[in-house]
């Protein structure tokens, strides 16, 4: 079975190892990986990562 790309908040918060609500807050800012459908949101497990190595280093208010 492949591995899925498409994760929930529950699940990058795990992998991000940080609170589901800070994962949340992260899926609001414009250049983040994800999609919205109405109340759901998916995010790109690929992207994610790479979204967060390209951003280390920076403080996000």
């Amino acid at each position: 079975m492949e591995e899925k790309i498409g994760i929930n908040i529950k699940e990058a918060s795990e992998i991000m190892g940080i609170s589901k609500q800070l994962m949340t807050e992260l899926t609001k800012l414009k250049d983040f990986p994800c999609i919205k459908f109405e109340r759901r949101i998916v995010i790109n497990k690929p992207m994610m990562i790479e979204w967060f190595n390209k951003n280390s280093g920076r403080i996000i208010v």
